[in-house]
């Protein structure tokens, strides 16, 4: 696997997200906005962060899943959480077949998945918000390490309900410029985290059945 590719396109996606939250603070800077244009501006910043942050988890593992299928691993070499997580993304594994025919169309789709080298689709489960329980899910979907909860849980619980409130029209949280400087620190200290545990996994062939940790 190409580390230093991977490495390259995971930078790029840390770094165009970088950019914009740095514009994103210093425009009501630079130009001459009143304070109530300036609250209003901060107070809808704050959901654009969290659509980088979420974004940038799509997209990362959008490209390691690139990576790993272009080694074409079959099901013997490719490691149980990934073949799980290959097979749920096609499956939908959740899903309760009852009839006997769909059970039938689920074990052909897995035999003919088997037959050939596993492929990845690039959508990642994320689901509707993306706390440190859904990306630690997603890390290990893909047999990496988790982010430690003391550093990371408050951090985003919090980023999630400034934005979840501002998304559903709720504005009884003060945004301050404070709020503004913590939740874009978050965004960024949580997608050079993510990017960290990808690239340690690329590194370390955790992807590989026979890995150890």
């Amino acid at each position: 696997m190409a580390l230093d590719d991977l490495q390259e396109k995971i930078n790029h996606e840390i770094q165009w997200r970088v950019d914009e939250i740095s514009m994103i603070k210093t425009i009501p800077i630079l130009y001459p906005f009143s304070n109530k244009q300036k609250e209003t501006w901060q107070k809808h910043s704050i959901p654009i962060f969290y659509s980088l942050w979420e974004g940038f988890v799509v997209e990362c593992f959008s490209h390691y899943s690139e990576e790993i299928n272009s080694m074409e691993l079959s099901k013997n070499d490719i490691c149980l959480n990934l073949l799980t997580h290959s097979l749920d993304v096609e499956l939908n594994l959740k899903n309760g077949r009852v009839e006997f025919n769909t059970q039938k169309q689920l074990v052909n789709t897995i035999s003919n998945c088997f037959s050939k080298p596993i492929y990845l689709k690039k959508r990642v489960p994320t689901g509707s918000n993306v706390n440190l329980k859904a990306i630690n899910d997603i890390l290990t979907r893909f047999n990496l390490d988790s982010l430690p909860e003391n550093l990371y849980e408050s951090k985003l619980n919090k980023l999630l309900k400034f934005r979840n409130s501002l998304a559903h029209g709720e504005f009884s949280i003060p945004i301050t410029q404070e709020s503004v400087d913590e939740l874009s620190a978050t965004v960024i200290e949580c997608m050079h985290a993510v990017a960290a545990k990808i690239l340690d996994g690329c590194k370390n062939r955790t992807y590989m059945v026979n890995y150890r940790p």
